[in-house]
């Protein structure tokens, strides 16, 4: 049987006659959710529905219990009170009939009700074909019981169909970019068969009805962006039920239907997107209204705290870094108490360039000089060099670069600085509790105790647990690569506040962010990359998003541009 997300065709099964998703049946309900881990309340009565055929958010605060709500409607946790619902198949509304009680904590009843679950972090192989990733939970097999690699090539270009025919089923899926891998990942979701526990999918058995998207859009470019969402409105239209949790504002209005918040677990309001705008939005969200954060003109300010430092040597200067592949010859400079953001699209070397500058390009060749201090002059003295000349860096990927998921959060936070804070050679402990508790509470890391790991912590909190680690006064260079990936509305105007504190404040900071109205926001200047090279600055008027968009198009000139 093929699903009607795969036909092309809407599934009468699902979506009322009416046109307007606000008048579809209630597919799915979840009733007085309530879910502790150890001392944190996650979840506190919670009651949400969702109707068929709607695109659905979830949003709130770091915390506020999101994606454990989406887990436990996809059964990987098992709440401790409540239940989740969901029609019987054949379109019976959950207003007219009680439906079926999923079972608590049961991933199989969830799959078999037709409830999948795409996560932030893509769990995928990427040493493995894409149609080895798609088929491997249950592999085809022929007559002899050996793997048959072409029923999985047909399989997966059947689930890919709708989505992105265009991706090569055979081709290694790390070779795929970052929105092509999650497009995969989606399409996996779609995937008829059930768990196996009953049933083998005839009379709908198995097929998807729900899914929860958590935040698919994370680590996406622009223009991956835009087409992730075309596939969610495409597969609502043909009467999926899509419950996508997000942080970003632009995408809750550009598809979703409804949207519910949530804050410190407890259901706050459900609203039509379309009645509600996104300042009252943010206030649900926190429960205070935030004003926005933008640097004020401080060109002079900054040119004479910069000539009073570059006296001393202070500020950030690359001069022609090259990188086989990666980097052609940049050159650029960032004063004490200035701003620069990076531009470009995925792949134009962006973090490329910030990896080179702090160390960790091994074959990176050039001259870079921190806070008066020459760390690298052809060849790069490494990371603890550039640490020792007071540079901090905040990588885009926090699990694979950023933390250290073995140490405590208080040691993740003190491993800069432990060497200066220690007396004799021995760590000062009472030194360095001092300064973690201090940075827990100016960074709101939520966290159970100092000795947490930083895998028990939310997707939000790790990375404001990275923050905190390098946004101290000793840092006098600050490298930003997409500082407020993960992070709620909140958090978000409060670390781009600590931003230009650090600026105002004497540190040089070069900022990378893929969401432009945050680049241009927070930067005095802007530094735009395209294939590895730099191809323009913009200041002032021009630094706007289609100027960005320009630069980020054309070839890289040779040499720097300055």
């Amino acid at each position: 049987m093929t699903h009607p997300a795969l036909s092309g065709q809407p599934d009468s099964r699902l979506v009322s006659t009416s046109a307007s998703a606000s008048e579809a049946p209630i597919l799915l309900r979840a009733e007085g959710i309530s879910k502790r881990f150890g001392i944190t309340q996650a979840l506190r009565d919670v009651s949400v529905s969702f109707r068929a055929g709607e695109v659905h958010a979830l949003m709130g605060e770091n915390g506020a219990g999101k994606s454990t709500l989406g887990k436990v409607i996809g059964g990987l946790h098992k709440q401790d009170a409540g239940t989740v619902r969901i029609a019987a198949r054949g379109g019976m509304d959950l207003r007219q009939g009680e439906g079926h009680v999923l079972r608590a904590g049961s991933m199989e009843d969830a799959f078999d009700a037709g409830i999948r679950i795409v996560h932030q972090e893509l769990a995928q192989c990427p040493n493995l074909s894409v149609a080895e990733n798609l088929c491997l939970h249950d592999l085809p097999r022929n007559r002899l019981g050996l793997v048959d690699f072409g029923g999985a090539e047909r399989r997966a270009e059947h689930l890919l169909a709708l989505l992105e025919p265009a991706i090569d089923v055979r081709a290694p899926l790390g070779s795929l970019s970052p929105g092509h891998r999650q497009i995969v990942q989606i399409a996996q979701s779609l995937d008829e068969r059930t768990s196996g526990a009953e049933g083998d999918g005839e009379d709908g058995r198995g097929s998807p009805r729900v899914i929860v998207l958590d935040e698919p859009t994370s680590s996406l470019a622009i223009v991956e962006v835009d087409r992730l969402l075309t596939i969610v409105r495409q597969l609502a239209a043909r009467g999926l039920t899509i419950i996508y949790v997000s942080h970003r504002m632009s995408e809750i209005f550009a598809v979703c239907d409804r949207v519910t918040v949530l804050r410190d677990g407890r259901f706050v309001a459900t609203s039509n997107v379309k009645d509600i705008d996104e300042a009252a939005l943010v206030e649900q969200m926190i429960g205070r209204k935030i004003t926005g954060t933008a640097r004020s003109a401080r060109s002079t300010a900054i040119s004479q705290a910069g000539e009073s430092r570059e006296k001393s040597g202070g500020g950030l200067v690359v001069r022609n870094l090259v990188s086989q592949g990666r980097l052609k010859d940049v050159s650029l400079e960032v004063r004490p108490g200035e701003i620069v953001g990076v531009g470009g699209l995925v792949g134009a070397g962006r973090s490329e360039l910030l990896d080179a500058i702090f160390g960790l390009d091994a074959g990176a060749r050039g001259t870079v000089i921190a806070n008066g201090k020459t760390v690298c002059d052809g060849r790069h003295n490494g990371p603890v060099a550039a640490i020792g000349a007071g540079m901090g860096y905040v990588p885009e990927d926090r699990k694979l670069q950023g933390l250290f998921f073995q140490l405590g959060v208080g040691e993740n936070i003190a491993v800069p600085v432990m060497r200066r804070l220690a007396a004799m050679g021995l760590r000062r402990l009472s030194a360095e509790r001092r300064l973690v508790h201090d940075r827990l509470r100016d960074f709101q890391v939520k966290t159970a105790s100092p000795r947490s790991v930083p895998g028990e912590l939310s997707g939000g909190n790790q990375q404001k647990l990275l923050l905190a680690r390098w946004m101290g006064a000793e840092t006098k260079v600050l490298l930003l690569d997409e500082p407020t990936r993960g992070i709620d509305v909140g958090t978000k105007a409060e670390v781009h506040r600590l931003i230009s504190a650090a600026a105002d404040g004497g540190a040089a900071v070069l900022l990378v962010s893929s969401e432009m109205p945050e680049l241009l926001m927070l930067s005095d200047r802007v530094i735009v990359l395209c294939d590895g090279g730099l191809t323009g600055e913009l200041t002032g008027d021009r630094m706007t998003q289609s100027e960005i968009l320009r630069l980020a198009t054309v070839d890289a000139p040779v040499g720097a541009v300055q």
